[in-house]
């Protein structure tokens, strides 16, 4: 499989409509408990890189994403307080709104195995101490 940037014009245009795509649900999903953020954000960087180098760059140098993008690139993880901040939120968010909605109790419990699914993920991806070096950057 070919992994370079492509010069196609019309395949550039649909990875880089994907990396948008994709960007816009990481940032969604930095809202929402739900939706994971980090997915997103590493299939944005991919489209964005076969698609157009200069709008990857721009990702791996923005100061949101960057240093996310750098340690997955690095060392192939999330760092610790990354995921406590992640499990506090998905719990203190989807607790309360569980408390305070109205849905169906049958739904509430569809919602929580969504939830713990996303827990999951967050608890078996790899863990880089908050005391490890910064990854270099990439871009």
């Amino acid at each position: 499989m070919d992994l370079r940037p492509t010069t196609d014009p019309i395949r550039s245009f649909l990875w880089v409509s994907g990396g948008w795509i994709a960007m816009s649900l990481a940032i969604v999903g930095a809202v929402l408990p739900l939706l994971p953020s980090t997915p997103f954000l590493l299939l944005a960087s991919f489209c964005f890189y076969r698609g157009s180098p200069r709008i990857h760059a721009w990702l791996h140098r923005s100061a949101w994403f960057g240093p996310t993008l750098d340690d997955w690139q690095h060392y192939r993880g999330v760092r610790r307080t990354v995921k406590y901040r992640a499990l506090v939120t998905v719990v203190v968010v989807v607790g309360a709104s569980l408390l305070y909605s109205s849905l169906p109790w049958w739904l509430k419990y569809v919602a929580l195995a969504a939830v713990a699914v996303g827990i999951y993920v967050i608890l078996t991806c790899r863990t880089v101490p908050d005391d490890a070096p910064r990854a270099p950057r990439t871009v």
